[in-house]
């Protein structure tokens, strides 16, 4: 009786496919990098990529100098008794709260046709018009304005050491939303 019951346990375990290999899921796709930017071009691809891949926090900081400072909008400044400027700490602090909160977001850039981007061999001012498109709760926001990016060869690496902001409508800045994430 007790061989019976043994052998019928075995013919349950085989029959339910309990000793079977499963395929193992596939990994997950990882996010859009470039890890060695050997031109301003590819430095502000992943300043993209950071903003659209919150994956990518970890490594917003690389993006910048040491010495890096952002310049709030004039405007930004006078309207919302702003600091006028902050250093990398306060920008990498601002991201990891402004990921944390939202559900995404989309950035487009676009060649500010008003201003001819100067580059030389170890560093580069660029020139760009922006649409940043942020997604929390059921709705989105939409930040606009233009850019104006110091780049900087740092040990073949192209890192942006001055960012300043502009207003180029009446939509909130890029400037406005780290504010509102920092403070």
């Amino acid at each position: 009786m007790r061989n019976i019951v043994i052998l019928a346990c075995l013919l349950l375990l085989c029959g339910c496919d309990l000793f079977k290999v499963r395929d193992a899921q596939d990994p997950a796709k990882p996010p859009d990098w470039n890890d060695f930017c050997t031109s301003w071009e590819l430095s502000l691809q992943n300043l993209q990529y950071s903003y659209t891949d919150s994956r990518n926090f970890v490594k917003y900081s690389s993006l910048f100098t040491e010495n890096f400072s952002f310049h709030f909008a004039a405007q930004d400044v006078n309207d919302y008794n702003i600091n006028g400027q902050w250093n990398l700490n306060t920008e990498r602090d601002m991201l990891f709260s402004l990921q944390n909160d939202v559900e995404g977001m989309q950035l487009e850039f676009q060649v500010n046709s008003g201003s001819q981007d100067q580059v030389q061999a170890t560093e580069a001012i660029i020139y760009r018009s922006y649409i940043l498109r942020v997604l929390k709760g059921s709705g989105e926001t939409i930040y606009k304005g233009d850019i104006e990016l110091h780049f900087r060869q740092v040990n073949g690496i192209w890192r942006i050491y001055k960012w300043y902001d502009y207003r180029n409508s009446l939509s909130p800045t890029w400037g406005k939303l780290k504010y509102d994430y920092y403070s």
